[in-house]
């Protein structure tokens, strides 16, 4: 297993173990330090899921910033066991929810959330579109009012038309970009 650290928080510079394969893509501490420069350092009571977890960075990195709750939704075998390493690692098992089902039922299970962080694999958006328009219409319907999804995507991929007038903006990260859809 690799490793990543958390950028801030009560946690700051607490490592992180990835998930041992190809199957997963950790955030990068550049773009979760640019997420978080721009929902604050402080999410304070927040409910916070994380979709795609892989190694739960984005979720343990909220933890550590003060959020009441995060639900991690993960199916891949080595990505669980990593996400219940990290969570014992951290001594934070009561406030990190492990949601095994996979997507898009898995979001059904959650409770209102502020925040959702969906890192699906970027071929669906080429080979499963159908699953990424419904993994988003499944983390939109579990948004509080004013929440905000945000989605993580390549160059050279696009929101399903549906998602685009909800779109607030989208940022570029080298090859990556995050688009925050506010539905509300």
């Amino acid at each position: 297993m690799g490793q990543l650290r958390i950028i801030g928080g009560e946690w700051r510079g607490r490592m992180l173990s990835t998930p041992t394969g190809l199957d997963t893509r950790p955030l990068t501490n550049r773009i979760r330090q640019s997420l978080f420069d721009c929902l604050g350092q402080r999410l304070d009571g927040y409910v916070v899921a994380d979709c795609c977890a892989g190694s739960g960075s984005f979720g343990f990195e909220a933890l550590s910033r003060g959020a009441a709750s995060v639900y991690a939704i993960e199916s891949g075998a080595p990505a669980i066991a990593c996400l219940r390493h990290n969570a014992h690692s951290l001594s934070c098992a009561a406030d990190h929810h492990l949601i095994t089902t996979p997507l898009p039922a898995g979001c059904h299970q959650l409770p209102e959330c502020d925040l959702i962080f969906c890192d699906p694999p970027f071929p669906w958006y080429r080979e499963q579109p159908e699953l990424l328009q419904a993994t988003i219409e499944a983390a939109v319907q579990q948004l509080a009012p004013d929440g905000i999804l945000l989605l993580r995507g390549e160059r050279g991929q696009t929101l399903p038309p549906h998602f685009l007038p909800q779109q607030q903006q989208q940022r570029q990260y080298g090859r990556s970009w995050v688009s925050w859809i506010a539905p509300g």
